[in-house]
C-alpha cells in the first residue's frame, strides 16, 4: 500500500513537487490520455490507500497538459476496472483549482467515486478555490475556499456530501 501520486508532468512546478515526494509510486501525466498513464499499473498489481492527482483544474474538470479530463471521461472508462488500483476505504484527493467547485465539482467528484472506490468505498474530495505554489517547498496551498468530499460506501453509495 502506499500513495500513488499522478501529476501533471508538462508543468514543471508540479512535477518538480512531484519529484521531492515520498510517494510509493509516481506517474507523470504528458498531453497523452490519462488511460495511456494509468493502464500500466493495473499490470503491476499493487493497490493503494491514497491516489493524488496535481494537476491544474477547473470547475469539474482536472488537465494534463492541453487535455482535459471531466465527469463524462471517467465515467466513460469505468470499465477498464481502475477501482483495482484502490484499497477498500481508499482516499482520493484531487489537488487542481477549483476541481470542486460548483454542481459540477460535485459531478466530477461523484464520477470519481464511481471510477476508483466502487467497490470499496472512501473519500474522494477536492478544492473549490484557486491554489498557490508555497515558495519554500513548492506545495500548491488553498487559501480560501471549502474542501468538498464525498464519503462513499462500498456499493458506491454516496453516503455523505461534506464541505468544510
Amino acid at each position: 500500500m502506499g500513495l500513488l501520486h499522478i501529476y501533471d508532468a508538462d508543468d514543471w512546478r508540479i512535477r518538480s513537487t512531484a519529484n521531492r515526494s515520498d510517494s510509493s509510486c509516481r506517474v507523470g501525466v504528458t498531453s497523452g490520455d490519462l488511460a495511456a498513464s494509468l493502464d500500466p499499473l493495473l499490470s503491476l498489481g499493487r493497490i493503494y490507500d491514497r491516489i493524488l492527482f496535481e494537476t491544474h483544474g477547473s470547475p469539474g474538470t482536472i488537465y494534463f497538459g492541453d487535455n482535459s479530463f471531466d465527469a463524462d471521461w471517467f465515467r466513460s472508462v469505468i470499465p477498464r476496472g481502475y477501482s483495482r488500483l484502490a484499497i477498500r476505504n481508499a482516499r482520493v484527493y484531487f489537488n487542481g483549482c477549483n476541481v470542486a467547485d460548483g454542481k459540477e465539482g460535485w459531478r466530477f467528484l461523484e464520477a470519481a467515486a464511481a471510477l476508483f472506490l466502487t467497490p470499496g468505498g472512501g473519500q474522494v474530495f477536492g478544492q473549490t478555490s484557486i491554489g498557490f505554489s508555497n515558495l519554500f517547498n513548492g506545495h500548491v496551498v488553498h487559501l480560501w475556499g471549502r474542501t468538498r468530499t464525498l464519503f462513499v460506501d462500498a456499493n458506491g453509495r454516496i453516503l455523505e456530501r461534506f464541505a468544510q
